[in-house]
């Protein structure tokens, strides 16, 4: 007999959000499948950072729901979305530059009472880095690092708060080719280990190099859900785009 498919970790459905007159999402229903890298694909203002933010409680939308682990779920705010298991890493990172890299990933999370005796925490963030081979001084100020190591503090936050999904928007906008390229193998080891990522792109190679899946969104709907390897380059823009 075939084996049953598994409920998606994540679930929209109908899910709209309005500035105004504008419509910047037009009831998207998709769904993200536990342990795949999922991309949102799009032009600019395609809505694709609007639909993250909606999913991660950031923006509020006026209808549709969501579900997370086969559960209807009512995210009003990040908080909501961490405690679920969800976490993002927006284009403008949200760091203290004065703090240090461990100050930064344990302020705010369920660690926080270590923060007089960090060696607990420390040893986790350690053991982090190590699997994933994230080279960073964790002793640092945020002021200290590149764009790139501030990208890995928001990201380890999110790993160290132990998320179910992650969602990265457009996350190789601050890097060179040799650190995106670092980035990927990254993403493919946490998908291996059963981590959902959700990527936001408008870059059609790094669709077709790093996803299972992508959702293509044009002026705020979904045109389609594919698999990224039964479609080309060429089927990607014609959708994007429209012709």
């Amino acid at each position: 007999m075939p084996s049953e498919k598994k409920d998606p970790l994540l679930r929209t459905s109908g899910l709209t959000k309005r500035f105004g007159s504008v419509v910047a999402n037009s009831e998207v229903s998709l769904e993200i499948d536990a342990g795949e890298i999922h991309c949102f694909l799009g032009e600019n203002g395609a809505g694709k950072s609007t639909l993250a933010e909606c999913i991660y409680g950031y923006l509020c939308p006026e209808c549709g729901e969501i579900f997370f682990n086969g559960k209807k779920v009512d995210i009003k705010s990040p908080s909501d979305a961490i405690h679920l298991g969800i976490g993002m890493v927006h284009q403008h990172f949200i760091l203290v530059r004065p703090l240090s890299v461990i100050e930064n990933i344990v302020v705010g999370t369920d660690a926080a009472e270590l923060f007089l005796d960090l060696s607990k925490a420390t040893k986790r963030l350690e053991k982090l880095c190590s699997d994933y081979d994230i080279s960073l001084d964790l002793n640092a100020k945020i002021w200290q690092l590149s764009v790139a190591e501030q990208q890995w503090v928001e990201i380890l936050k999110a790993l160290f708060g132990g998320v179910k999904l992650l969602i990265l928007d457009e996350p190789t906008a601050v890097l060179t080719p040799q650190e995106a390229d670092k980035l990927f193998v990254i993403l493919r080891k946490m998908k291996q280990e059963g981590l959902s990522i959700l990527f936001i792109t408008h870059k059609l190679n790094e669709v077709m190099e790093v996803s299972d899946r992508v959702t293509v969104l044009r002026r705020g709907e979904k045109i389609a859900t594919v698999n990224t390897a039964e479609v080309t380059r060429e089927d990607l823009a014609k959708m994007m785009v429209g012709r």
